[in-house]
């Protein structure tokens, strides 16, 4: 059981280091692109969720910045 605790702390260490290393990850409604496709298809206009930038800020980057304002 301890084994488990242990390998799971450290796991989440790594994510929240990879998440201060690379804290953008691709949007998952553009796919990075962002820009989406009107209903019929033939227009194109920035992608809602991520305004176009193609790119969405990690949950653990959010949460290390959260931790980082209350402090």
């Amino acid at each position: 059981m301890a084994v488990l605790v242990v390998a799971g702390l450290l796991l989440t260490g790594l994510y929240l280091l990879a998440c201060a290393v690379w804290p953008y990850a691709n949007c998952d409604r553009c796919d990075g692109s962002g820009k989406s496709r009107s209903p019929s298809g033939k227009k194109f206009r920035n992608c809602p969720r991520c305004k176009g930038a193609g790119r969405r800020e990690r949950l653990g980057r959010r949460l290390l910045n959260h931790t980082n304002k209350t402090r």
